[in-house]
């Protein structure tokens, strides 16, 4: 897995993942994306806790992406 971010890591407007269809994270992300198209439910909570968390964590990037582990988690379980 390839990660790239611009302008730099300490300040990221932009983020590219790179994944190989034969590793397992990239089924892992697939099966997320799809289940919040087929949830839309579902996808308004992981709306809803991005923007606490973003709000909470402005100028925390990492503690935002903490934040959110459990959540998707908890959907890639239910999708596979």
């Amino acid at each position: 897995m390839h990660w790239f971010c611009k302008p730099s890591p300490e300040h990221r407007e932009f983020h590219l993942y790179l994944i190989e269809p034969t590793n397992p994270e990239w089924s892992a992300r697939i099966a997320f994306r799809d289940y919040l198209r087929s949830h839309p439910e579902t996808a308004q909570e992981y709306t809803e806790l991005k923007t606490k968390l973003a709000t909470q964590f402005k100028d925390d990037r990492e503690a935002y992406t903490k934040g959110k582990t459990e959540f998707i988690k908890s959907i890639v379980s239910l999708a596979k």
